[in-house]
């Protein structure tokens, strides 16, 4: 008894430190500092431990014992199919939109260090994974990591677990490089300015100033339902630049765009001045370090390469130039296989009556081969091993819905959890009997 109330108090106090740690930091934080930490696992183990001695101690068993065998290894059930959850479970998001396509991955909040290597810049083949946790087992600067493959030196000098980015960006020598153009869209009552950077020279990239859609490069659609600012780069390396209303897929207004012009929109008296343009440009960050997480904050390195520091932010990554190859270093959630496709079909979203505050969303997916479903925030779709829920949805300035989240969860450990809850209740159960019996005998 005196070692069960030690065992029980041990692990009250680390719950305690973990809901204190959650409330600090995040789930995430107290899922790694405490709740599966060393601590956990040793008090977890030696309450199974004690539960399983104190049944053996019993022996040989009397019907009486029955609710105290059937209590005890209810909670053993019960422990056994948390551990199970915790290392086999699969808990994480997919995003779908309609402009992206059919999605194959989860993504879930465990973090890899990927690297992808391609010799001219445009077919990247992957080389190299490695599973990290830089929150429990954290890069110091007097320990650096080491990565090498054939030519590529890359050194991760300290891992930041909390961060937000500064955006800095620079000419680049490399022809692979992307171009960059730092823009201003203003009027009397707003003035916004922003960079649009490509990585490469295929990518396409945009920014959304309330009702302006600003596009660079890449692969393009006309999208019809939204005012647009078209940047293009054409055969002579000079930025050009098309202006397309609403409802309309040929620009009303376009021309060769300099550093300092001024093109009036049409749109709400906004004015756009071209503020600078690289060719080839090269985006780099630096970070402020932060004590705990807050909205907008990242996970960073700080790593090292060809001779220069840079920063390295979670789902992201930078690129590495050697003499015959074009490397891809990144830092990103893990991604594991659904084993099948599941695409958005159409997102539907119900307001508050007079508000633009959502009180109910739901997508309509098509997955496996063309099986359709619809998810919404009571309905999950359950299929193989997964149950997917609604979770919520990525919304523009202007109101329009650009992906919709979807929860992805597999629990393996969910049935032994229900019977083990189901055996500790008959142990409770069988206890009132037997007490009840015993009370009803005569003395």
């Amino acid at each position: 008894m005196e070692l069960a109330v030690l065992i029980i108090a041990s692990i009250a106090v680390i719950i305690a430190i973990g809901t204190v740690v959650e409330a600090k930091y995040d789930a995430w934080t107290a899922k790694n500092l405490v709740y599966a930490s060393i601590w956990m696992y040793v008090a977890m183990g030696a309450l199974v431990t004690s539960l399983i001695a104190v049944i053996v101690d019993r022996w040989p068993w009397k019907p009486r014992h029955a609710s105290f065998i059937f209590a005890h290894v209810g909670i053993i059930i019960l422990i056994y199919g948390s551990l199970l959850t915790q290392v086999f479970g699969v808990d994480g998001t997919v995003r779908l939109s309609k402009t992206e396509g059919p999605v194959k991955e989860v993504t879930v909040q465990d973090t890899d260090i990927v690297i992808y290597r391609s010799p001219d810049g445009s077919d990247y083949e992957k080389i190299y994974t490695e599973e990290v946790n830089y929150l429990k087992y954290p890069v110091t600067t007097d320990k650096p990591v080491l990565i090498k493959s054939r030519d590529l030196n890359f050194e991760i000098l300290e891992s930041i677990p909390y961060s937000v980015p500064k955006l800095q960006v620079e000419a680049s020598p490399q022809p692979q490089s992307g171009a960059a153009v730092r823009f201003q869209l203003a009027n009397p009552n707003v003035s916004q300015v922003d960079w649009l950077v490509q990585r490469n020279v295929f990518e396409k990239v945009e920014a959304q100033v309330g009702p302006v859609l600003i596009t660079l490069g890449g692969l393009w659609d006309r999208n019809p339902s939204i005012n647009e600012i078209r940047f293009n780069i054409n055969e002579k390396g000079s930025l050009t630049y098309a202006l397309y209303g609403r409802d309309e897929t040929k620009p009303f207004k376009q021309g060769v765009a300099k550093e300092g012009d001024l093109v009036e929109t049409g749109w709400m008296g906004l004015q756009l001045r071209i503020l600078r343009y690289l060719p080839k440009a090269v985006q780099k960050y630096d970070v402020t370090r932060l004590d705990h997480p807050v909205p907008g904050s990242s996970p960073s390195l700080r790593v090292r390469y060809n001779g220069q520091e840079s920063y390295l932010f979670l789902n992201d990554y930078v690129k590495v130039f050697t003499e015959n190859r074009v490397y891809l270093v990144s830092y990103q959630n893990r991604r594991l296989p659904l084993g099948f496709e599941i695409s958005l079909d159409e997102f539907r979203k119900t307001d508050y009556p007079g508000t633009m505050r959502a009180m109910a969303y739901q997508s309509a997916v098509n997955y496996d081969g063309g099986n359709k479903a619809l998810i919404s925030m009571n309905e999950p779709l359950k299929y193989k091993k997964f149950y997917i829920y609604q979770a919520s949805f990525e919304e523009g300035p202007n109101g329009i819905v650009k992906a919709s989240v979807l929860s992805v969860n597999h629990d393996p450990g969910r049935v032994w959890k229900y019977f083990g809850s189901a055996i500790m209740c008959l142990g409770i159960v069988l206890l009132f009997y037997f007490r009840k019996r015993k009370n009803a005998q005569p003395s």
